[in-house]
Order: structure tokens, then sequence, then C-alpha cells
């Protein structure tokens, strides 16, 4: 908290300059999520209510050359002490010199391109207390100085002095393994720990229609592996045994380096994520001998998306989607291994913003599946009303990622006030 502090008393000295414009907004979000199925823990909740507000402050002088931006976010959760958090997810200056534009701070980055799985998108920490989709992240400090060339193309370069680590929900939670997760106590594969300085670098571009990016990223990995924490010893019929109480996060060492990729062709988008990934583990595997003490893979997901304009002669669109997903470990990777989405979007394209997504991913091997629909619609000129259902339909053991959850199926309902 004191580099937060001490950033923030930084970038007010100098956002005091002339000809400056600010800007605060703030998003207030209710929350009610409901679970279809009971829990497979006795301690798990079936129905929560929360409450998240997310303000906004921004500044910039100097014709936007210098900017500014402050957005915290809190939520406060009824079922589950871990879900209620706060986070920093942007408190940042901006500068601009000609083709030059540095970042220092916290902020956000996304990279990808297809709709179901990011897989390129390494920068941020998952919020995995908001959802299970990867959408929300955790502001991630940083040093970002990007290069903008005569073409429009861009190279930055990232630098990453402190890690955030992933955040479970407790045991009165759901969407979690059947044990605890001690996200107090993880273990890590760099001395450093969090202090390890993570780098990336990242050039982005287009030919003619194809727009594209290709980065590298070394340092601590995002999605940790779980390994046994606390043990008690008990007595069994064939005699005394340890038994594992919960589990630690281990966050082992990782280059990776990645592509993504979009070519538009008419009412075609044809998208395209993949990776190459060297982890080493070498902790983990003496705690979990399961887990390879290096292993590098390769991952892709890659699909396209046809829109049809002005359907029945009116201003709606739909959108039809399709991705196929594979990681080359199998079901010991993320649990997309050879996968295939297809989806539907419809856009009314009237004054409140009406949008449909829905789709199903099914396990072309186990034959599982996971179904999405998401739906959103403004009311008035200040609140929002959004629905999302997710469910889990038909999985077996072998597909360990979805298996876990797969009583965790949900219908929520979110109201967003904006002032």
């Amino acid at each position: 908290m004191k580099v937060a502090s001490g950033l923030l008393a930084f970038v007010l000295m100098f956002s005091s300059q002339a000809y400056a414009r600010q800007t605060f907004e703030v998003d207030l979000q209710l929350e009610a999520r409901v679970y279809t199925e009971n829990a497979l823990q006795s301690e798990q909740k079936d129905a929560s209510l929360s409450l998240a507000v997310t303000p906004e402050w921004y500044r910039d002088w100097q014709g936007g050359a210098h900017s500014i931006t402050v957005t915290p976010f809190a939520r406060v959760d009824s079922a589950d002490d871990e879900r209620t958090h706060g986070d920093i997810r942007e408190l940042h200056w901006q500068g601009v010199l000609g083709q030059w534009e540095i970042l220092v701070g916290i902020s956000r980055v996304f990279w990808g391109r297809t709709e179901l799985l990011h897989l390129v998108d390494t920068i941020n920490q998952d919020d995995a207390l908001e959802n299970l989709d990867g959408e929300d992240k955790l502001g991630q400090p940083m040093l970002r100085i990007n290069y903008v060339a005569d073409n429009g193309s861009s190279t930055r370069l990232f630098v990453l002095p402190y890690f955030r680590e992933r955040a479970f929900p407790g045991e009165e939670g759901r969407l979690r393994p059947p044990l605890p997760v001690d996200d107090n106590d993880p273990l890590y594969q760099s001395g450093a720990e969090e202090k390890h300085v993570d780098w990336a670098l990242r050039h982005q571009g287009w030919v003619g229609a194809l727009d594209y990016g290709v980065a590298w990223f070394s340092g601590n990995q995002r999605d940790p592996k779980l390994v046994p924490g606390s043990v008690v010893p008990v007595m069994t019929p064939v005699g005394p045994r340890l038994q594992v109480q919960s589990l630690r996060p281990f966050y082992g060492l990782m280059d990776q380096f990645s592509v993504d990729a979009q070519y538009t062709a008419g009412d075609w988008l044809f998208k395209l994520e993949a990776l190459w990934r060297d982890e080493f583990n070498s902790v983990a595997t003496a705690l979990n001998p399961a887990i390879e003490r290096r292993d590098d893979y390769s991952a892709a997901s890659l699909g396209f998306e046809r829109t049809f304009y002005g359907v029945s002669g009116n201003a709606s669109d739909i959108g039809v989607l399709a991705e196929y997903l594979w990681d080359e470990r199998g079901d010991e990777g993320s649990g997309f291994q050879n996968d295939l989405f297809v989806g539907a979007r419809w856009a009314a394209n009237d004054v409140a913003g009406t949008a449909l997504l829905a789709g199903v991913v099914v396990d072309l091997e186990e034959y599982s599946q996971f179904y999405s629909v998401e739906f959103s619609r403004r009311i008035g000129s200040a609140s929002k009303l959004s629905v999302e259902a997710r469910a889990f339909h038909d999985v077996p053991p072998e597909d360990r990622s979805f298996f876990l959850v797969r009583r965790d199926g949900y219908l929520q309902l979110e109201y967003n006030l904006y002032f």
C-alpha cells in the first residue's frame, strides 16, 4: 500500500497543471446469484447477494499528453467471506511524447481475439472471486513503454515488479475445489516470490485485413498448481494415514511465446490464439508427483464469427460463432483440451443496447457440456440489467477441471447504476 500511496501523491502533484480536465464516475452493482443444484460440500451456500462499487476518477492535462486514472473496486458478499474483497484496478500516470507512450502504476491489459478462452491474455491475474470466465482481472503494477510506428503498429515493453496472487472462494463459497485453498500461504519456484520481476514484450499491427499480435512473457505463472497443504493423521481400517485438509497454490516460473490474429473478410471474422509455454515446477513436483517438474506444451483456440446484418429487415444483427480449443496436455491441462464451442450473438441495435450471447462447449472426448447465456439491456440512461446463466451437464471424473464444479451451475441477476 505504500507504493500505491506514493504513486497517488505523485500523480496528484503533477495533475494540478493548467488546462486540465477531469471526470468522475461510479458504477454501483447489486448482484443476486442462485445455484441450481445442491452443493458437493455441506458448508457451501446455495444463494448469495452482493454489492459492488467501482468509482473511477480520470484527469488529463496539456491537451491529453499527460493523464492519471484511479479505479478502486470493492465487493461485499453475503455467502462467502473470501468474496468480500477489494482491489485497485487502475492507479497510473500515462504520458505521451511523440511516438512514445509511458505508463507507470497499476493497470489492466487485455490480449486476445477468441470469444470463449483467452489463452494469450497473460499480464494480469484473474479475479477468480468474481467469475469463472476469466474476464475480471486484478490490477497489475507495471512500467509500460509503448512505441507507435508511423504505420500505426506498436511495440510494448512491460516490466512487472510485483506479482498478484490469485484468490480463491472460501469454504462456504461455490466454484472451488472440494478442499479449501489456503491462498494466504502460497509456494513459489522463485526465491524472490511475489517480488520476482516479470517482463513481457508485445508487437501488434496489421497487414491488409489481418490484425495480429506476437508476444513473449517471462515470469511467474498466473494459473497456480494446487498442492497438498495442511495434513492431519487419521486412523483407517488399514492403519494410520495422513489426510489432506487443505490445498496450497504453487506458482512456478514460465516462458511463453504467443500469437493472436484476426482476419476480416466481409461479414466473416476468422480468429486465432496460440501459445507455446515452458513451465518449471520442481517445488510442486516434490509435493505432488503428478505435476511434471518441467513441462513445455502448446495450446490453441481458433474459429470464426459470421454476422448477418439487418435480420428480417430491422436493425437487429445476429452473429454465429464456432471455435475449436486444443491443449497438448490433454486432461492435465486447462479443461479445454479437445473441445468445440458453438454459439450465437444477437444485438438489437436499439437505444437500450439490448444484447444476447448464448453458447455451448462440448468435450469431443468425454462429451460433457458447458452452457452459457448472457443478456443485458440498459434501463433509462443511467442503469443496466444483466442476466447470466451457467450450467454443466454429464461431466465425467476424467474431465477434472469441470468435474470439481459440476453442481455449480447458477442463475445470476445484476443491476448496475451509473452516476
